[in-house]
């Protein structure tokens, strides 16, 4: 990590990929529906094992909950009862 071209990109990238996964964890999502690998441009052969498992990853996963749910995971609060 921090070999980016584009000047701490991929450590940037690393504290939203952190951050995202706390809020799938805190909407009961599982987390390795989002991953995050470093693979350098000279390693297209490492890229695309990478896509692949990942892709039986999520077929095993099944269908995202929060599509299933419609989007809807969490009850609206009335604020005049609240």
């Amino acid at each position: 990590m921090g070999d980016c071209n584009y000047l701490g990109g991929n450590e940037k990238c690393q504290i939203v990929v952190e951050e995202t996964w706390k809020v799938l964890r805190l909407l009961g999502v599982d987390e390795r529906y989002l991953r995050l690998k470093w693979v350098s441009a000279s390693e297209g052969n490492v890229f695309a094992k990478e896509v692949r498992d990942f892709t039986e990853l999520l077929r095993k996963l099944g269908r995202n909950p929060l599509a299933e749910s419609g989007g809807n995971v969490l009850e609206p609060v009335d604020s005049a009862t609240a």
